[in-house]
């Protein structure tokens, strides 16, 4: 028996229902059909630049399943470039954190209220489906996972000829909030690992660089506040974008 499919979160709708070829045969081609759970994938990693791993992280899948919703909507939308088919955004298994509308007249899908922001109507407003609140894999957890080289249950003190690795995944926020810590001074940092640590009481300035002596020295003085920059990026060793810079973002 296979396995139910899981829920993939999309954090915002598309901003349009499906697009149309200019041009062409005067006989439209059959349309091709992006789900929703495709169109996220593209947009987390070809718009928002994340690699995949980053991207299956926010929509709560796994790696796997990220690629084929990734490659299956790279072909759909080469086949509405090539083929010049008209495209439309709809279906598969989704869950939001707001409700979804669908504007009667532009078709446009919008969130929050029935009231459409293109149009300015709010009357016969399709609803799309309901939120889930209870679940966002952007703003739960921020993840660290330990290895340990292990034999018959213990550390291995052979790292290369361990029997097998042992890997336990950690939540750090509380860890961070039981060891007193009130002040995160980071340099840059996403929204959804910022609102995890202040829902564990811990405050956060971001745009922090430089000797870590000078950072504190200056947030002590009040001459450091938070920069409001979220980096979108998953890189390892640091976000080359903002790798190499100095100075803080300056108290007004």
């Amino acid at each position: 028996m296979p396995r139910p499919r899981k829920c993939c979160y999309i954090a915002q709708p598309p901003a349009v229902a499906g697009m149309r070829p200019v041009g062409g045969d005067s006989v439209a081609p059959e349309a091709v059909t992006l789900r929703y759970d495709e169109y996220e994938a593209i947009r987390l990693i070809d718009h928002q630049g994340l690699t995949q791993a980053a991207a299956a992280e926010r929509m709560g899948i796994s790696r796997p399943t990220c690629t084929r919703l990734y490659d299956r909507a790279r072909r759909t939308l080469a086949a509405a470039l090539v083929e010049g088919r008209p495209l439309r955004i709809e279906g598969g298994k989704v869950c939001h954190s707001e409700r979804w509308y669908r504007c009667p007249h532009c078709r446009r899908i919008h969130t929050g209220t029935p009231r459409c922001p293109a149009c300015r109507r709010n009357e016969d407003s399709e609803i799309l489906g309901q939120p889930n609140t209870t679940y966002n894999p952007v703003n739960t957890v921020i993840m660290e996972k330990i290895a340990l080289p292990t034999r018959n249950g213990a550390v291995d003190d052979h790292f290369g000829h361990c029997e097998c690795y042992t890997i336990f995944t950690l939540d750090i926020a509380p860890r961070l909030h039981a060891m007193g810590v009130d002040v995160m001074l980071a340099g840059n940092m996403g929204d959804g690992a910022k609102n995890v640590l202040q829902r564990n009481g811990i405050a956060v300035i971001r745009g922090c660089h430089g000797p870590v002596e000078e950072v504190v020295a200056a947030y002590l003085a009040g001459r450091i506040a938070d920069s409001g920059d979220a980096c979108a990026h998953h890189h390892e060793g640091g976000c080359p974008e903002h790798r190499g810079t100095t100075g803080w973002h300056l108290a007004e």
